[in-house]
């Protein structure tokens, strides 16, 4: 066989006979295709019915378009037979009646253009076997009634399936004589801008998926991942109405995704610019300066993200206790402070909140605010370390220094800070107390290494708070008890850690004692009465008083 000087591209007759492959042939894409197709015909509405004949049940629908001229159209894949105007508009690819390939199916229409109606009958196997399908003239209204035998499921989901397919369509479907419900596919949107024969809606914090439909064509909606814009306290969104449009286009023969092509570039392009100038229209934003330079380079000339910042709280070691953000008003005297673990930051934020100079001060710093005047000038806490003075040595905890001091008083704590920024400073704030704790080197929190100023520097109370958020981490293992359980033996056993450190070991078995019984017994004590105890080693008193309403 010589090779040929050239080809060119076809279409196989042979496709005809596996059309009943291409097409999901469901209930929803049935609807929505015929639908289309009547809206092409510019019919003024859709009627969909259950009749019976012979004792067939079947699904008609009927519309009052311009009806179809030609008969051989129908099983033509590929040829449309739309005139010139529809096909520049929409793109049509002749493939919508193709949904009902492999049923029977009766067609009757009557074009307006010559009012000679006709009707064909198409067996579930004429879809692909090829013969001839005979014509016969009708009496009909103008437009086009198509029926198909609807078995009990079809009927079952009818309801729900033909209001799907009417919502956002541009006319009026009706169902057994009832409109259906239609909705504009843009409601609820913050701003609508309509242009190149789309209109693009504009939302403010629209939870957008790429796999939610975000695009409607005429009725059929589809997801396409379109651009989304966020700023620190909103997050802009977008959704597309599709008018006039006919280089956005449909991938074949499912229509269930975009084609992927420079129109789709474009218009998410222009979606970008629309949420630009929604913003610039808004007065002010808090965008990232890498979107305020886009913004600029679109020609959209925004002031400056508003200099809000969330305010500094200490990190914690464990996730799921959350960190209580609140937002700050201005930046006028913030100080910003990077991340150095939940043990400093912890010790640190008590220091700080007994010395009181950066109460309400501290903002985390937010490295997509990076470029924006008001954010390079502010101050910044880029060290923060310990220092510890005892047995007459220096010593320094914080980054990877542990001193691997033993639990207790040293001769003397102190914060220290490094701030950079137009007044560079190294400052010393006298510190309480001071946590060394590596979850990566430590098993427990009991081999914490807990260091004070003095006895009384901190109450056992403020010290299970400090190590709660420095060193507790419930565990993920499946195995492992609910987070709340974890918790509560944590506090437990940090209570009595905290109790003999500060108050001797009495006190901290007194306190394991009253937290065993208020756990474990307090509260079957009945109304009225209390439990008396003496406890020994050999032997237990225990009675019951009742408390007089006096005391």
């Amino acid at each position: 066989m010589s090779l040929p000087a050239t080809i060119n591209s076809q279409v196989d007759p042979a496709a005809v006979t596996r059309v009943t492959r291409l097409f999901n042939n469901t209930l929803g894409d049935i609807l929505s295709e015929l639908i289309q197709n009547a809206r092409r015909a510019g019919a003024s509405a859709v009627d969909l019915k259950v009749i019976d004949a012979d004792g067939t049940a079947f699904l008609a629908i009927a519309d009052d378009g311009a009806g179809i001229e030609d008969p051989s159209v129908i099983l033509a894949l590929g040829r449309s037979g739309w005139g010139d105007e529809i096909a520049r508009r929409e793109d049509p690819a002749g493939m919508g009646v193709f949904s009902l390939a492999g049923r029977d199916v009766e067609i009757r229409s009557c074009p307006r253009s010559t009012g000679e109606g006709w009707s064909i009958r198409i067996a579930s196997g004429d879809w692909e076997s090829g013969a001839p399908i005979a014509v016969a003239p009708c009496t009909h209204p103008f437009g086009t009634e198509i029926r198909v035998p609807i078995d009990a499921q079809w009927l079952k989901s009818l309801e729900t399936i033909a209001q799907s397919a009417a919502r956002y369509c541009p006319l009026p479907v009706r169902l057994d004589g009832q409109d259906l419900l239609r909705e504009d596919w843009l409601k609820g949107a913050e701003t609508i801008i309509e242009q190149d024969g789309v209109r693009i809606g504009i939302y403010r914090n629209y939870l957008h998926r790429h796999f939610s439909p975000s695009i409607n064509f005429h009725g059929v909606t589809v997801a396409s991942l379109l651009p989304t814009v966020a700023e620190k306290d909103r997050h802009w969104a977008a959704k597309i109405d599709i008018v006039d449009a006919p280089e956005l286009q449909l991938v074949l023969p499912a229509r269930k995704e975009m084609v992927e092509n420079g129109a789709l570039q474009s218009l998410r392009a222009a979606i970008r610019l629309a949420i630009y100038r929604h913003i610039q229209a808004l007065g002010s934003h808090r965008l990232a300066f890498a979107d305020w330079r886009e913004a600029a380079d679109l020609d959209v000339q925004l002031p400056e993200a508003r200099g809000e910042l969330f305010s500094w709280t200490p990190a914690v070691a464990d996730y799921n206790s959350g960190s209580g953000h609140q937002h700050l008003t201005s930046t006028d005297d913030l100080v910003l402070i990077d991340d150095f673990g939940p043990p400093l930051e912890q010790c640190a934020a008590f220091a700080l909140s007994k010395d009181g100079r950066y109460e309400g001060r501290l903002a985390e710093s937010d490295e997509a605010m990076v470029g924006y005047g008001w954010y390079d000038r502010l101050p910044r806490i880029t060290d923060l370390r310990f220092e510890i003075d005892k047995g007459g040595e220096t010593l320094v905890l914080g980054g990877s220094d542990l001193p691997g001091i033993d639990s207790g008083t040293v001769e003397r704590l102190d914060l220290v800070l490094t701030i950079s920024g137009p007044a560079p400073e190294t400052l010393h704030i006298p510190a309480p107390v001071a946590i060394e704790y590596d979850d990566g080197l430590f098993w427990s929190f009991e081999e914490a290494n807990i260091l004070l100023a003095a006895p009384t520097a901190v109450t056992p109370a403020e010290l299970v708070d400090l190590l709660d958020g420095a060193c507790f981490c419930a565990s993920d293992d499946r195995e492992a008890d609910s987070w709340d359980t974890q918790h509560d033996r944590f506090l437990l056993d940090a209570q009595e850690m905290a109790t003999r450190l500060l108050l001797g070991d009495e006190a901290a078995l007194l306190e394991r004692l009253r937290a065993v019984l208020a756990y474990r017994t307090q509260w079957f004590v009945p109304e009225g009465s209390r439990f008396v105890a003496v406890i020994g080693r050999e032997a237990m008193d225990l009675r019951i008083e009742r408390v007089s309403a006096s005391s």
